[in-house]
């Protein structure tokens, strides 16, 4: 599998995990939402980047 694939899927778990025990732990799933949101777009733009900086490197070799 691709690094620009599993890298940011894992950062996004490990984000989702951390959402969930704080949203049980102290009862915050709405005030954490925009937060998790935000997260999913970063992750979601170091998806795009490490795509591109592979194609990049393919493109030069």
């Amino acid at each position: 599998m691709k690094r620009y694939i599993w890298q940011p899927v894992a950062f996004f778990l490990v984000g989702i995990g951390f959402y969930i025990y704080n949203g049980v732990k102290w009862n915050t799933w709405t005030a954490y939402l925009p937060h998790i949101l935000t997260y999913a777009v970063i992750c979601g733009t170091l998806m795009w980047a490490l795509y591109r900086k592979e194609q990049y490197k393919n493109k030069i070799k």
